[in-house]
């Protein structure tokens, strides 16, 4: 068994997905993947593992044992694979490149999250509403929204938010910052009912022709955005979903789908809404 690693020998097999193995112990290993058996179980509080070294691990959760301890900073883990990838923070070393755009990575799991931005894969459910997402983090976030936990509040005024950008997003309203623009006058705006209120009385006046259409605009902004029609371009991305837009407002207003920011209320009923045209629909 041992010359198989210099060989480079697998004769053993696995019949449910072809991978294999240099040793038969190797391949009963990897078959309880398969079955989804967890036969290593910890005496002290039942819990299951399907490795041996998962629950050798989970052990000194009990024990309070860490013996792998970083020669750096002398932070200590529990797991021995921890400390490389610990490492690497003071090194500054990142092994794992994205063969599509070069982006480099400290960790396997960034690496992989992120190769998930270049497919269309969403390996990660939400088991009450079905909708799926790249990484498991985003879920995470997502599944706030149905447990109604909001752990993100505000110091100010004490709003509560699912995610932390809509706490960012919402203590703009009191610092005074203006990231709403409007794309017809460069105007700002501190939250994005203004600018839309705004927008309902900006000129018309149009100076700035499109090359591909002869539609006309009034700023060099809206032409701007409007060429991204033309071009497909979309550079606002969700940091969710990694869905992508062509304006900013539009971002803003998708995000809280994710978020469950409902900043639009009806004065007559307290009806709460996410986009001011569903509100005015609704009126």
């Amino acid at each position: 068994a041992h010359k198989r690693i210099h060989t480079g020998e697998r004769p053993f097999e696995c019949e449910i997905c072809g991978a294999k193995f240099n040793d038969r112990s190797n391949l009963k290993a990897h078959k309880i993947r398969h079955t989804g058996e967890n036969p290593f179980e910890c005496k002290l509080c039942d819990a299951k593992y399907m490795y041996r070294s998962s629950l050798r691990a989970h052990k000194m959760t009990h024990t309070g044992e860490m013996p792998f301890e970083c020669s750096f900073c002398k932070t200590k883990f529990r797991n021995k694979s921890s400390l490389p990838t610990h490492i690497r923070i003071h090194t500054g070393e990142k092994p794992f490149e994205c063969q599509f755009c070069e982006a480099k990575f400290s960790n396997r799991s960034n690496f992989i999250a992120h190769k998930r931005i270049h497919s269309a894969e969403k390996p990660f459910e939400c088991d009450v509403c079905k909708v799926k997402f790249k990484t498991k983090p985003y879920l995470k976030s997502h599944m706030r929204i149905h447990s109604g936990e909001k752990l993100f509040e505000c110091k100010l005024c004490e709003s509560k938010f699912y995610v932390k950008s809509a706490l960012t997003d919402h203590i703009q309203t009191h610092n005074g910052e203006k990231s709403f623009e409007c794309e017809l006058c460069d105007i700002k705006f501190s939250n994005q009912s203004n600018l839309l209120e705004h927008k309902t009385f900006c000129t018309e006046e149009k100076l700035f022709e499109c090359v591909f259409c002869k539609a006309k605009f009034k700023f060099k902004s809206a032409l701007i955005g409007h060429i991204r029609i033309h071009t497909e371009e979309k550079p606002f991305e969700c940091n969710f979903c990694k869905v992508k837009f062509r304006h900013q407002s539009t971002l803003l207003t998708h995000k809280r789908i994710h978020t469950g920011e409902k900043p639009f209320e009806c004065k007559l009923c307290g009806t709460k809404f996410g986009d001011r045209s569903n509100l005015l629909e609704h009126k």
